[in-house]
């Protein structure tokens, strides 16, 4: 049956330790896997999605939900009903996110509260008839003003915003190029990486005020190309840090690296080449951990028919302390499209990422943005770990399948789970279900309101020590 196959497509990808399986979270699949997307996260895990090809048209939509699926705000067009792309945004403070989109060249914006609801309607953000790469990047200050960095004409465009009244402050950075750039505001200082020369990237700061307090500075030289997308932040002692991905003169492939600028002096600390042997990679992210001293880094890699989702964790001195690995392996199922990663952390640690990967059983071109998202504290577990340990695997049996009212679900091994957990076919937790007796579990097919659920497949979860075991049922 369908649900069974778009079930069994979800599943195929192998998650790492740490990581959830991922849940589909837009009701309706798109034709192109390069929708664009951002993610914010207010409180620990209340996540607000912006993506374009709303209902299959240049539209943006906007949703928000918990990490187990739950919906807290529908999902809703908040463009204006003509052509929009390019969506980006950020937070304004820790209850509210500012999201941004293209019509044509102008930009527009709203800003919406921790549960969705509109606190600056759908409002027109930059005028400009002219953009060379019409991605809006942003950062808000500790005022609530957003900081915004764009290309026009005559390079890149830094701007200040008051939410609801608009542009206070535009410079154009001396020396830049109309090709890529990023911001990222910490305390009094503005951070934006830029084009400086061809496929030279270079750092400025600014002050609050719109004063340059460290002129620009070359990051690296000799590139042969610059591809055009960065991610940046700041660590724990407020350097400024960026992701880049290039290739030097005369080198024969691609290099990931990270950039660590001294805030207050501008000088480059540390430049950290990260070798893809045989992999591409793009939609690059570089993240602040929980603690200040360790810093997150995931991007999409890829090459012919493997596609991962990678993770890596380094120090403030771009040591590894987690080797890249991958968070999420698609590498074994037979068609494969992972595009346009984004991620974000929360104050604790944890990070929510999401991308749009391919259900051809939905349909040839069927793409769904999914989310999956990475627990803190399993960092601390494997630190704490002095060698191997080799646990028992388990494996889940049911008493019958399909069912039609309740299936009883074993686990045969040493170490039993405290729970399993029961996942619609869109990925969506809908119930938890507990030890009844032994090593047995009864699901009673409703969800944990206590309400019956349709009929259709379902896939049953379980997580012990570093093990993990699916089974799949089919409710009549």
């Amino acid at each position: 049956m369908l649900l069974s196959l778009i079930l069994s497509g979800l599943f195929l990808m192998t998650h790492a330790p740490g990581w959830s399986l991922p849940i589909i979270t837009t009701d309706m699949w798109s034709y192109s896997s390069q929708q664009d997307k951002s993610i914010q996260v207010t409180g620990t895990d209340t996540l607000h999605q912006a993506w374009n090809r709303f209902n299959q048209e240049s539209r943006i939509g906007y949703k928000v939900y918990l990490p187990d699926g739950t919906v807290l705000f529908p999902e809703t067009m908040v463009s204006n009903d003509v052509g929009s792309t390019y969506t980006t945004g950020c937070l304004v403070n820790e209850d509210s996110v500012a999201l941004f989109w293209r019509v044509g060249a102008p930009a527009w914006y709203t800003i919406r509260d921790s549960s969705g609801a509109e606190l600056v309607p759908t409002s027109l953000l930059i005028p400009d008839s002219y953009v060379s790469r019409p991605r809006v990047e942003a950062s808000s200050d500790s005022l609530g003003r957003i900081h915004t960095s764009f290309e026009i004409s005559d390079g890149v465009c830094y701007a200040v915003f008051e939410p609801g009244l608009g542009e206070v402050f535009r410079d154009t950075v001396p020396g830049s190029l109309d090709d890529i750039s990023n911001i990222c505001v910490d305390g009094n200082r503005v951070h934006i990486i830029f084009t400086a020369d061809f496929d030279l990237p270079a750092y400025i700061q600014y002050d609050l005020e719109g004063n340059i307090v460290i002129p620009p500075v070359e990051l690296v030289q000799g590139l042969a190309d610059l591809y055009p997308m960065s991610s940046v932040t700041v660590d724990g002692n407020g350097n400024f840090w960026c992701f880049l991905y290039y290739a030097t003169g005369g080198a024969t492939s691609y290099v990931l690296s990270t950039v660590k600028v001294d805030s207050e002096t501008g000088d480059v600390l540390v430049i950290k080449e990260i070798e893809t042997p045989n992999l591409c990679a793009w939609f690059m992210n570089i993240l602040p951990g929980p603690d200040g001293d360790t810093l997150y880094l995931m991007w999409l890699a890829f090459w012919q028919s493997d596609h991962y989702v990678c993770f890596a964790i380094i120090d403030k001195d771009g040591n590894f302390i987690e080797e890249p690995y991958a968070a999420y392996d698609y590498s074994d199922e037979e068609v494969q499209q992972l595009a346009s990663l984004e991620a974000v952390t929360n104050d604790d640690g944890d990070v929510f990422a999401i991308w749009s990967t391919y259900f051809p059983e939905v349909h040839p071109n069927a793409y769904y943005i999914v989310m999956g998202w990475f627990d803190h504290n399993w960092v601390a577990v494997e630190e704490s770990t002095s060698e191997p340990v080799d646990v028992e695997p388990f494996v889940l049996q049911s008493s019958t399948n399909p069912f039609t009212e309740s299936v009883t679900i074993t686990v045969q091994g040493a170490i039993i789970p405290d729970q399993l957990l029961v996942y619609d076919f869109t990925g969506r937790l809908v119930r938890t279900i507990s030890l009844i007796s032994g090593n047995a579990f009864l699901w009673d097919g409703c969800d944990s309101e206590g309400n019956e659920l349709p009929a259709g497949a379902y896939t049953i979860h379980g997580t012990s020590a570093c093990n993990t075991a699916t089974i799949q049922v089919v409710k009549l």
